[in-house]
């Protein structure tokens, strides 16, 4: 029985913890920022914006209606501020892009 505790909270202690590069959103009530995790975000370089899709490396994508676009200092960024050639992180849902942290030329 002290062995089963035991190992249950030896195995509680080595679960791997690490903190995830991540983006932030403001919420919809506008309060504290929302964190989000870009593990499993591919990434590229934005060639064109063009109303709700995106062309990055060469390749057309759609954006989901509820796209969630944050700059690298995770404040919400308006599509139509992004320009060609910024750095992206990207995530994919259904074929379709639902979250991005775009990087802005400096």
């Amino acid at each position: 029985m002290n062995s089963r505790v035991l190992f249950a909270m030896l195995s509680l202690l080595t679960v791997p913890y690490s903190i995830p590069p991540a983006g932030l959103a403001e919420t919809e009530q506008g309060q504290a920022p929302m964190v989000f995790s870009t593990v499993g975000f591919q990434s590229g370089v934005i060639d064109a914006v063009e109303g709700s899709s995106i062309r990055i490396d060469g390749r057309g994508y759609v954006l989901k209606s509820a796209v969630v676009v944050v700059n690298h200092e995770g404040e919400p960024l308006e599509l139509e501020r992004i320009i060609p050639t910024s750095l992206v992180k990207f995530h994919l849902k259904e074929g379709h892009i639902d979250k991005m942290v775009v990087t802005l030329p400096q």
